[in-house]
């Protein structure tokens, strides 16, 4: 080969390099940090059948992947609420088909009538593990299953509809 031929495909491959990494740069700017949802568990981690929890999510990172989540949601059956903390990773953010999965405590406070006394309460952990549909801003949907790690653990089928903005 000759050293002309030699420079010339030295060349083209380094400037055929830097363009293609130019390429790959993605903007997440668009993707907006706040979601609010609503999300309906077929059963609770109190073992009572449906019930529903109203959510806050925010999107921590550069890259929109991480977002930290608290719930809450009434417990009809002894006056107490509960709210459930997690931490969840969202793939590939700037696509509209996710896979969602986190990890993080259920917490609350039941009420005791018969001594009139509230007391906070552990109630285990939620593992969530979600199919999300969302684009960047906007109406997003999510369903999947919510793993309660406790005694017994429990896996709860749930459907959620929210707004990203």
């Amino acid at each position: 080969m000759t050293p002309k031929l030699f420079l010339t495909v030295l060349m083209f491959l380094l400037f055929n390099r830097f363009f293609a990494q130019e390429s790959l740069i993605i903007d997440y700017s668009g993707i907006k940090r706040n979601h609010i949802y609503i999300e309906a568990y077929s059963v609770k981690p109190d073992y009572s059948e449906f019930n529903f929890s109203i959510n806050y999510e925010y999107s921590i990172g550069s890259k929109r992947k991480v977002s930290m989540r608290l719930g809450f949601y009434p417990s009809f059956e002894d006056k107490g609420y509960v709210f459930p903390l997690t931490i969840n990773w969202l793939t590939a953010p700037q696509k509209k088909h996710h896979f969602e999965y986190g990890f993080g405590p259920v917490l609350g406070f039941e009420r005791d009538t018969k001594n009139n006394r509230t007391y906070f309460v552990f109630g285990g952990a939620l593992v969530p593990l979600m199919y999300r549909f969302q684009k960047q801003k906007g109406i997003f949907f999510r369903t999947g299953i919510n793993v309660f790690v406790s005694y017994p653990t429990l896996i709860s089928p749930s459907v959620s509809l929210g707004y990203k903005f």
